[in-house]
């Protein structure tokens, strides 16, 4: 019998990048997270490692980061 404790332990909880795009679900809070560019969020835009301001590779739709607008 084998248990895994820290299974995903690595993986972070907040993205920085992500959480700055209008497109993410704050509703589910899955790790890494949803958005409406993917039903998973590839780890190297979760963590940061790349943008996401144009196409990612593999994907099948054409939304990218947009900021969140500021409300008044």
């Amino acid at each position: 019998m084998s248990f895994e404790i820290d299974k995903r332990h690595d993986i972070p909880v907040y993205s920085p990048f992500c959480a700055l795009c209008k497109h993410l679900n704050r509703q589910i809070f899955d790790i890494p997270g949803n958005c409406k560019a993917f039903k998973i969020i590839p780890m190297k835009i979760w963590e940061g490692k790349i943008g996401h301001i144009k196409k990612y590779s593999g994907q099948d739709n054409d939304i990218v980061f947009e900021k969140i607008k500021k409300e008044n």
